[in-house]
């Protein structure tokens, strides 16, 4: 029996072509067709389908660009329920294969299957055969078109190289013993984290291959990047340094949550102060929502702003109360806002975060005004839990809805909630 004591067996398994393969999934006349989806149908393009990334078109690519790559390609706007369902359909079959999940964004996630197979004689193969079923259900409970790529590893890193290996549709397991392998087969940017600009500034210090990375001295490094040259040795070493920690699903996790937000962009920059207010009400509404949703309460606002020069303001105040209205969210927000020298300047991008967060605390009031503006937030919250979000809003919401679409990004998502299960 192979010894796992030393070393995890860790799975990445990451969707390809996520949200444009959620809408092929649904509509069978654009499967195998180039389609892009986008946030903004004249911005950029936020995901392609498989087939426009054979015709060159590439994730943030703009719309006029990846036009002239592919002039039959069809544009969609996100719908975000849809991959937010088709979400909750897989991260269930993975339940059933482990409880140790890291839900890494949307469309991936982290699956620690180290105890399920550290009995058997090649524990390797054994978690393969654990991917090949995963992908079989897939197939059977979230559809024939959405496709995954899984990585095997003994560490997050090398689950998530692995998992960029083959694509679409791939399975690939590095075992301990062929690690070393890797160095032939990767470049710089293969490994997460080292992006363009990290890559021409290693190259100007001689470093032009993983290997040289790997053989490079750490000092040097440090006294080059700083804190990241430390990073950057370990990534050249194949050791990454995510934290192994997988909650358990079901278990709240909201110590690892720092703080909840949302942001957006403008499809056109803006100088009238109203449809800032506008969208601020709207994001704070949401904001509060997934605190209450989370059971959770925040005691410092943030407002952030960024103007057509993607100039950045970011201010942010530490209130004497715990919150998680999102009208007092709003009413917040916009005083940073209404305070700042940027109220009448250019804005593109405007969001609001609620940090220092803790259990929701029930604070009694003893004004009636305050209990019953409680008891509104709660009817409003059971009717769009029963009809769908913002099917019923406070006036300015409502007014925004034309200004802002609900959206849905890649980022880590620790509040997400499983709501499908699937049979054997």
């Amino acid at each position: 029996m192979q010894q796992t004591q030393n070393f995890k067996v860790i799975a990445h398994i990451d969707m390809n072509s996520y949200f444009a393969s959620c809408e092929q999934q649904a509509n069978p006349f654009l499967r195998g067709k180039p389609i892009g989806i986008c946030e903004h149908l004249g911005g950029i393009i936020i995901a392609p389908s498989i087939e426009a990334k054979k015709f060159g078109v590439k994730t943030a690519m703009p719309v006029w660009e990846a036009k002239k790559l592919c002039p039959h390609i069809q544009l969609f706007h996100t719908d975000p329920d849809k991959y937010r369902e088709t979400t909750g359909r897989f991260l269930s079959i993975f339940l059933k294969h482990t409880e140790k999940i890291e839900k890494y964004s949307i469309d991936e996630a982290f699956l620690d299957l180290t105890d399920n197979v550290k009995n058997f004689k090649d524990p390797w193969a054994e978690a393969s055969k654990i991917a090949e079923e995963i992908k079989k259900e897939m197939h059977t409970y979230v559809g024939d078109w959405i496709k995954c790529s899984i990585g095997i590893g003994s560490d997050k890193l090398i689950a998530k190289i692995a998992s960029d290996l083959k694509k679409p549709d791939g399975l690939t397991v590095v075992r301990p013993e062929d690690k070393g392998s890797l160095y032939e087969k990767l470049s710089l940017t293969d490994i997460p984290g080292i992006g363009r600009q990290t890559e021409k500034a290693l190259n100007m210090m001689g470093i032009k291959s993983l290997r040289d990375l790997k053989d490079f001295p750490e000092s040097k490094l440090v006294a080059h990047f700083g804190i990241q040259g430390h990073h950057l040795y370990q990534m050249g070493q194949l050791e990454g340094s995510w934290k192994e920690d997988f909650a358990d699903e079901g278990k709240e996790d909201q110590e690892a949550l720092k703080s909840m937000g949302h942001a957006y962009t403008l499809p056109v920059a803006s100088a009238d102060a109203k449809i800032a207010l506008q969208v601020l009400f709207k994001l704070s509404e949401m904001v509060g929502r997934r605190l209450r949703e989370a059971k959770l309460s925040g005691s410092t606002v943030h407002f952030i702003l960024t103007d057509r020069k993607n100039e950045y303001f970011n201010k942010q105040k530490k209130l004497g109360r715990y919150i998680q209205d999102g009208r007092e969210i709003f009413l917040e927000a916009a005083k940073i806002f209404e305070n700042s020298e940027h109220y009448k300047k250019n804005f593109k991008l405007i969001g609001v975060t609620v940090s220092g967060l803790k259990e929701e605390v029930n604070q009694l009031s003893l004004f009636d005004i305050d209990q019953t503006k409680s008891r509104l937030v709660k009817y409003l919250d059971e009717i769009n839990d029963k009809y769908g979000e913002f099917t019923i809003s406070r006036v300015p919401a409502w007014e925004a809805r034309s200004l802002i679409r609900d959206s849905v990004g890649f980022g880590r998502m620790k509040e997400f909630k499983v709501k499908y299960k699937t049979g054997k």
